[in-house]
């Protein structure tokens, strides 16, 4: 699996900076979605002890402070850019790719504590940003990452969930509880492959992310399709399935309840109404029970909800930072 990084730290990086010809196209498709958002961001790499290469955008005031933008397990770190005109006047947003998916490196999970691989790489991040506690927002898989770097490690300053977060139920729907059988999961992320990768990526946002998909721009899907070419993403992203759950039921790590619910940070539950993992009802329990939380259901959005049209999720995640 690629591990490694061939490509400069100590700058900005351009789509020629890359080695491998995938990666050109995924950074270049990446660099037009940044464009099509009229977004100066900078696209930059780490070296971790923990995962290898660590890939992050980062745009806004250099002087603001610090937001730390989590995406979901099958999105990349660019699925946040869309967000960033809501805050980058005030705020430095800061979006990594979790190991696996964008230029991230793509390190196996398999035999892993999942609990600290899943943030380790954030907190070297982090202590490689000298960044202390950032303001978290989280989305689906992001929105455990961010519950367990506010209750392992103490690194979160105001903490906000958009999207139905992992950490709240070891239910999973169908296709996600068929991904965590191995081999079976290598015949569906084979048949999940085939066809074109564009086609694909537009009816896999329409299944799983999004209600209204028409605020999403072409390129947002020719980004996603670049995705499925990227060296080791395949392969890293199969073993992260396998050790998430077995046939069926979710790892005890995606039902963490009893512990979120003594998160003492100014928290904000932002949950549509046609999530694909979980109806709002399954969230606002655990909201009502955390010291400082706050709970928002949106009518008829999905999983993913800034992307719905609108900019109702840009004013509650701005207005909730802001406090």
């Amino acid at each position: 699996m690629n591990t490694d990084t061939t490509v400069p730290q100590d700058r900005a990086l351009s789509p020629d900076d890359w080695p491998n010809p995938a990666e050109r196209r995924y950074a270049d498709a990446q660099t037009r979605l940044a464009d099509h958002y009229d977004l100066a961001v900078e696209s930059r790499v780490t070296e971790t002890d923990a995962a290898g290469r660590v890939h992050y955008l980062v745009g806004g005031d250099p002087e603001g402070e610090p937001v730390l933008l989590l995406h979901g397990v099958g999105t990349p770190a660019a699925t946040w850019l869309p967000l960033f005109p809501a805050l980058t006047d005030e705020y430095r947003v800061y979006v990594p790719d979790r190991p696996g998916l964008g230029l991230s490196a793509a390190p196996s999970y398999r035999d892993r504590n999942l609990r600290s691989f899943l943030v380790a790489y954030l907190v070297a991040l982090l202590d490689d940003l000298a960044i202390d506690r950032p303001h978290v927002v989280g989305n689906s898989h992001g929105g455990l990452q961010s519950f367990l770097l506010a209750i392992d490690h103490d690194r979160v300053d105001r903490l906000q969930l958009v999207g139905a977060p992992g950490g709240v139920s070891r239910d999973l729907p169908l296709l996600f509880r068929l991904l965590t059988v191995r081999g079976l999961n290598r015949a569906l992320f084979w048949l999940m492959s085939r066809g074109d990768p564009v086609e694909n990526a537009k009816q896999s946002m329409q299944r799983v992310n999004v209600v209204d998909a028409s605020a999403i721009p072409a390129v947002f899907y020719e980004l996603l399709a670049a995705g499925q070419d990227l060296p080791g993403r395949e392969e890293s992203q199969r073993s992260l399935a396998t050790a998430q759950g077995s046939y069926g039921r979710a790892h005890p790590l995606f039902d963490i309840r009893n512990e979120i619910v003594g998160v003492d940070r100014p928290t904000q539950f932002v949950w549509g109404t046609d999530d694909t993992f979980w109806p709002p009802d399954v969230g606002r329990p655990v909201a009502e029970k955390m010291p400082d939380a706050e709970f928002h259901e949106l009518p008829e959005h999905g999983h993913t909800p800034w992307l719905e049209p609108g900019d109702e999720v840009g004013k509650l995640v701005r207005g909730f930072l802001d406090r």
